[in-house]
Parts: structure tokens; C-alpha cells; sequence
């Protein structure tokens, strides 16, 4: 570029600069190439005669409406304006994080940077080479919605005696049958069970050591409860907690924990109290594992009618009312005179015209206004 021209430019970027300016505008008016000329001290001759040059090598440019900006000090505010916003994001995420320590959710020996790195981790990493964030989130979620279809996939189990007709294909041959090398077996039908549910009714025989078969036992008796109450736990609980994701995927964990034995009315108020405290819509049940089984530890213990307080005497309750008062008190007199030696001796002459104590304790205002009759 010509010296003559980078003289201009230099003028123009530091006359903005200074200015704190990104447009030659004054409020709605656009300066013009005159204006301009006098605004950044140089001839208008000049100005015209280099301002071309400056344009064509991206110096300098004009905007819609014909204001002449410069493309480098809007770059450095769209920046600035992107790292302003990164950092009030970084913010709400740890006032998020904090959030959610203080109410037990996350240990409270975790950190912020080793949270992200388990909920980057639990969602597949970064994206696959020529893959887009848009389509890395896709695949992702199409990953997750097939692992739950096939935790979800129902289970076919023989049942002899069942009809045939329901359940297998009428254009098969039905007096088929298969032949081994030492039994002739018929066939029997088989229908759909769910896992989650009909497992517990048909228990997997064990041998013994006599030949026959031992039906085990589970471990633990689930509660029976009848469909309708179930259902109406699952309907105020979807309700009060207004999940990201639908009814079908709340409903297995809603029902496990009426099946262990908490009762509705605890699972519904600790999912209410819960929910009450929470920033965001929650995902699923598991932001109220910790909750429910807190409340339902507490139900459990057997409650203890706790002895009832004595009545705090006037002298006393007139003695808490003014400390509250005289701290109050304090703190503005600290921030008009800003200084705490001057405060201290403010604080001291005006107290003993009161006849209270200059020192802001509990213990001296109560043996202050304590009645001499008490206090013998």
C-alpha cells in the first residue's frame, strides 16, 4: 500500500480506536466523506483520493446505509462479545453445579470440570471424524433410544396349552413336528412376557441332588399393589416433576420403588420437595434416587414427639429485637462512614446514651436487659 494511504488508515483506526468507536456515526447521522476527513485531521482531498485504495484492501468498508466502519475493530467486538457471553455461561453452570452440591445430588468432593468430563463421556466422546456436532447428536440419541428399545424387548416364553391360533402364523403347517435321535417333540406355543414384570411369576427350576427340580425363590417379597394406585402414582409424580421424557420411561422406576415398599404418599411429597429446589426440568428418575430414599430412611424411623419449648420471657424477647435492630444498625452506620476506628467510637458514645451494650452479643444484651430479680 502506498505511504500516503497507510498514513490514512492509520489515522482512521486510531481516531476509532480512541474513540471507542467501531462506525463513523454521530447517534443517527453518518458523517460524510468531508466530516469524515475532519474528524481524522486530514485533508479531504486526500481522504478521497485514498479512501478507494483503503477499501479495496479491507481497511475500511460501509455498511448498509453507507456509514464507513472498520472490519477489524468489529471483529474485536464480536469477539469480545462471544467471550462475554462463554464466561456468564462458564457462571450459571457453577452456580448449576453448586446448586446441586448443596442439595446432595453430586458429591461434594466432585468439581465442576470432572462433572462435564463424565456427562461428555457418558454422551460418546467427541464426534467422529467429518462428523458435525448436529450429527454426532443424532447418532447419539438414536444410539440411546435402541439400547432402551432392547432393555424393553419382551421376552418369549413357551407355554404349553396356550392356543395356537393367537399366536402363530395360520398359513404354517400345523401338524409339523421335530425329530431328534431320542425324543419326538410337539410344538407349543409362545407368547410375549415382560421382562420386568413376569419374571418373578415363572422362577427358573434349579436341579437337586436327587434328580428333581427346586423352584428358587426370590430373595425379597415385592409389595402387591393394585394397578390403580400404581397409575396414580405415576400420574402425580409425572405431573410434579414435568420430565424431559415421556410416561414410558418414568413408569419401571416409579413402580420398583412402590414394589420395595415405599409408600406412594412419601414418593409423591419427596418428589414434590425435591423438585421445589431443582433449576431445571429433570431428565428422568434418577435425579430423585437420593430424595426418595432419604424420605423413605425418615419414614421409617419411628418418630419422637420432641418436648415443647418455654416461652421466652418479654425482658428477653425485647433483648433479641434490639440486637437485630443495633446490627442493623451497625452495618449502615459502617458503610456511610466507611471507617471502623471512627465507627467503633460513634458506635460507643451513642449506645451508652441509650443505656444498651456496645458490644453487638447475644450474651451481653440478654445479661443487659436481664431483671435484677432473675439475675440474683
Amino acid at each position: 500500500m502506498p505511504a500516503e494511504a497507510r498514513g490514512v488508515t492509520h489515522s482512521l483506526f486510531d481516531t476509532l480506536k480512541s474513540n471507542r468507536m467501531i462506525a463513523l456515526r454521530s447517534g443517527a447521522h453518518i458523517l460524510s466523506d468531508t466530516e469524515t476527513a475532519t474528524f481524522i485531521c486530514e485533508n479531504p482531498d486526500v481522504l478521497a483520493r485514498t479512501l478507494p485504495l483503503i477499501v479495496q484492501w479491507g481497511f475500511a468498508a460501509r455498511d448498509d446505509e453507507g456509514a464507513l466502519y472498520s472490519p477489524h475493530l468489529l471483529q474485536r467486538e464480536i469477539r469480545r462479545q462471544e467471550r462475554e457471553q462463554r464466561r456468564a455461561e462458564r457462571e450459571e453452570s457453577l452456580r448449576q453445579f453448586e446448586a446441586a452440591q448443596a442439595a446432595g445430588l453430586i458429591p461434594a468432593d466432585d468439581t465442576l470440570k470432572g462433572y462435564q468430563a463424565k456427562i461428555n463421556g457418558g454422551s460418546g466422546g467427541r464426534p467422529r471424524k467429518g462428523e458435525t456436532k448436529g450429527q454426532a447428536r443424532l447418532r447419539r440419541a438414536q444410539e440411546a433410544e435402541e439400547a432402551m428399545r432392547q432393555r424393553h424387548m419382551p421376552l418369549m416364553r413357551s407355554m404349553p396349552g396356550h392356543d395356537q391360533s393367537k399366536t402363530e402364523n395360520p398359513i404354517q403347517n400345523q401338524n409339523r413336528f421335530s425329530v431328534s435321535t431320542n425324543s419326538v417333540s410337539k410344538p407349543v406355543s409362545s407368547v410375549p412376557l415382560d421382562v420386568d414384570t413376569e419374571l418373578d411369576n415363572f422362577p427358573i427350576p434349579k436341579p437337586t441332588s436327587d434328580g428333581t427340580e427346586e423352584t428358587a425363590k426370590p430373595e425379597q417379597a415385592k409389595t402387591q399393589l393394585s394397578p390403580a394406585v400404581i397409575n396414580d402414582t405415576v400420574k402425580q409424580v409425572l405431573q410434579i416433576a414435568n420430565f424431559t421424557e415421556g410416561k414410558r420411561h418414568q413408569f419401571p422406576a416409579i413402580r420398583k420403588w412402590l414394589q420395595d415398599g415405599c409408600p406412594p404418599e412419601v414418593l409423591i411429597a419427596a418428589v414434590r420437595d425435591h423438585r421445589a429446589v431443582m433449576d431445571s426440568r429433570p431428565q428422568h428418575m434418577g435425579a430423585f434416587q437420593a430424595a426418595i430414599r432419604a424420605a423413605w430412611e425418615q419414614y421409617q424411623v419411628p418418630q419422637t414427639i420432641a418436648a415443647p419449648e418455654p416461652e421466652q420471657p418479654e425482658w428477653e424477647k425485647k433483648a433479641r429485637a434490639d440486637l437485630a435492630e443495633d446490627r442493623r444498625k451497625w452495618s449502615e452506620m459502617l458503610k456511610q462512614l466507611g471507617n471502623f476506628g471512627t465507627v467503633q467510637k460513634v458506635w460507643a458514645e451513642k449506645q451508652s446514651r441509650l443505656g444498651r451494650p456496645t458490644e453487638l452479643a447475644l450474651e451481653a444484651y440478654l445479661t443487659a436487659y436481664r431483671p435484677k430479680e432473675d439475675a440474683a
